[in-house]
């Protein structure tokens, strides 16, 4: 509970933080960015503590104290009245919104001011929301009816490493932290999201509900960021609305390999719901050749990648500050983004990356326009508190966490064509990213002078991820097109209503619009009704159990009766207990793992070394032990079921906990 209202305590100084910045805001904007502000400053504030005193609760004691002394300094500065009212201003505005006083249904708002009102929240960002939320819950260490815990689909692998960060991170204090799959070496996967359900969980929330929490707040705030961005960027609200239900039930064309298949084998459509990968997004099942490699947003990216939820969520007030920026001119803004930029690194750092880009072409682009001497000074000294203010903060992450990780040869390499390997260039594309693509040309012509800058740098977003691998999996590079793949989608959605108004009159067009809807969507609401089936236990006990009650209480005892820095010898099993819940170092993670975060180069040879160390002589075992530091052997179903265990040499170590088949040896 502690911690579920320390979390709570930090969202609150982030509206605080944005009411009185954004006093003319409504209520929903100030909510919004004060969303964010409340985690960016809570994930990326316990760095410097933690640097010094470690990941304790110390540390969270100094943030919290800094925080609230912010809000000190605020009141006194403007008075306590302006504290009073920084919960209500704004909803004069919104309520004459609602009244329909100060614009029309379909107008942009009269006033920038208003960004939302209560219908758009109730139909539109919470329904959506509400799905992220259930297939979170479902997916996320789901008790099951024998005391074990199952997953969904998409969460079945990607979930263990986060979780392993989040408890690693709480347990062992160590800052900055080591992964708990390969000791010695720091973390540089961007773990800031993952911390943060750490903070919760050291607290003393339970690791499923540290992990839920903020995964619930975060992908609200993601989805109404969104909308918010697309109004911003449209001046529409339908144009927006239209752009946001596109883009988290987004898919491509290929809904149409099934429904053509169905028509000789009505198992071919069934089993988007039961078979591995079997999607009209993302479809991986090997029988299934039809080079779809595009994800849904919300089954592929937000539900099993933590880092991608936050980094979007946090992209969206980059894209509106930056957008609002360039045009006001206001230098707040820009030290805003400088600040939230410089937090980025460790939070997404494929988003950043590719906001980078986007900032480096509209730089000169909007240089360009500016016509006078004084104008082009004040736009560069803007441009350099922006950047300065985010080199700060980035350079030192950069070299004690990015290139560590990064500077391998396993990292940054060349690489034409992304995922494409049997199909024509643009067919492949029209396929997966469906309507995006479909009407990309005509929306690009059609768009504002400012809009086509912002879609420049996405263009050069693209094609940096034509071109360039950034990590040793080519389909991660994904993270990079999806940033140019969500304006683009907000681009075409305002050109659709614009094609909309202009056949007013015309019979069928109602039609046509429900055609076009269904094709964007079809394919993703098929993947997202799979995601939920997967992740629903229909015999109680679930499909995915990832976890078993033994495996539970087998973490339970090792966090209890173990030191934290204790290391412990296991299989490299994905779904390990130890590593994942007990957040203990181990010899050696899964190779999975281990490859694609650029610790390959021994792998293999510490593969074979495990294999050895369990097959072994017991004189041998205790040699290996000593050597890399091992303090107890771990033995379980995982181990039995992958490794040749010698049980007689191991036997003769002292087992001190057994749970089921699953034993716990100390090294003497």
């Amino acid at each position: 509970m502690l911690g579920i209202m320390i979390y709570l305590y930090f969202l609150i100084i982030g509206y605080v933080y944005s009411s009185y910045i954004f006093k003319d805001k409504d209520i929903y904007f100030r909510s919004w960015m004060g969303g964010i502000f409340g985690n960016v400053l809570l994930m990326a504030g316990i760095v410097i503590p933690s640097l010094i005193l470690g990941f304790t609760y110390l540390s969270h004691i100094v943030l919290i104290v800094f925080a609230a002394a912010a809000v000190i300094y605020l009141v006194r500065k403007n008075g306590t009245d302006s504290f009073k009212k920084i919960f209500v201003m704004g909803n004069k505005s919104a309520l004459q919104q609602h009244s329909g006083k100060s614009r029309t249904k379909a107008a942009a708002p009269a006033s920038s001011d208003v960004y939302m009102d209560y219908k758009v929240l109730l139909c539109v960002v919470m329904p959506i929301a509400l799905i992220i939320w259930i297939l979170l819950t479902n997916h996320i260490l789901m008790p099951n009816a024998s005391g074990g815990v199952t997953t969904g689909e998409s969460t079945y692998g990607d979930l263990q490493l986060h979780l392993s960060f989040v408890t690693s991170i709480a347990e062992q204090h160590q800052f900055p932290p080591d992964y708990s799959i390969m000791p010695g070496h720091i973390i540089g996967y961007p773990f800031f999201i993952d911390m943060l359900s750490s903070s919760l969980y050291l607290f003393g929330t339970p690791l499923r509900w540290a992990v839920l929490i903020p995964s619930y707040v975060i992908s609200l705030l993601l989805v109404g960021g969104f909308y918010i961005v697309a109004l911003t960027v449209t001046k529409r609200r339908s144009a927006a609305i239209l752009a946001t239900i596109l883009f988290f039930f987004n898919g491509g064309f290929g809904f149409a390999y099934f429904f053509e298949g169905a028509k000789a084998d009505h198992s071919v459509f069934t089993q988007i719901f039961t078979a591995y990968y079997h999607t009209p997004t993302n479809a991986r099942a090997p029988e299934f050749n039809h080079n779809i490699c595009w994800a849904n947003t919300i089954c592929d990216m937000i539900i099993p990648q933590r880092t991608t939820m936050a980094g979007w969520c946090v992209f969206q007030s980059l894209v509106w500050l930056l957008v609002n920026a360039v045009k006001t001119k206001e230098r707040k803004l820009y030290i805003i983004l400088g600040v939230l930029s410089g937090c980025m690194l460790m939070i997404h750092t494929h988003t950043l990356m590719a906001f980078a880009m986007i900032c480096m072409v509209m730089f000169f682009l909007y240089l360009v326009d500016e016509k006078k001497a004084e104008d082009k000074k004040t736009f560069f000294i803007n441009w350099v508190i922006f950047g300065g203010i985010t080199a700060v903060m980035i350079l030192p992450q950069f070299f004690l966490w990015t290139i560590r990780q990064a500077g391998g040869d396993s990292f940054m390499s060349f690489h034409f064509n992304w995922e494409n390997s049997v199909d024509p260039y643009l067919w492949f594309y029209l396929k997966n990213w469906g309507i995006a693509a479909l009407f990309a040309v005509p929306a690009i012509l059609c768009a504002s002078k400012d809009n086509k800058k912002l879609l420049a740098g996405c263009g050069l977003v693209f094609i940096s991820g034509e071109l360039i691998l950034f990590q040793p999996l080519a389909y991660d590079n994904n993270k990079v097109f999806f940033i140019a793949y969500m304006i683009l989608l907000i681009i075409v959605a305002d050109w659709m209503l614009k094609m909309w108004d202009k056949l007013t009159g015309m019979n069928g067009r109602i039609y046509l619009a429900v055609i076009a809807i269904a094709a964007g969507t079809v394919s993703g609401a098929l993947t997202i009704c799979r995601e939920y089936y997967s992740g629903v236990a229909t015999d109680g006990n679930g499909r995915w159990e990832i976890y078993s009650a033994d495996d539970i209480a087998m973490a339970e005892y090792i966090k209890e009766n173990t030191p934290s820095d204790a290391r412990i010898l296991t299989g490299s099993d994905l779904h390990d207990p130890v590593y994942v819940l007990a957040g203990r170092d181990i010899y050696l993670g899964p190779g999975n793992f281990v490859s694609t975060h650029g610790m390959g180069a021994e792998l293999g040879e510490m593969q074979q070394k495990l294999k050895n160390a369990y097959s072994g002589s017991y004189q041998a075992l205790l040699s290996f032990c000593e050597e890399n530091d091992i303090d107890y052997v771990y033995v379980g179903s995982n181990e039995r079921g992958s490794l040749d265990i010698n049980e007689s040499a191991i036997g003769q170590l002292e087992k001190v906990h057994t749970e089921g088949s699953e034993s716990l040896y100390k090294v003497n």
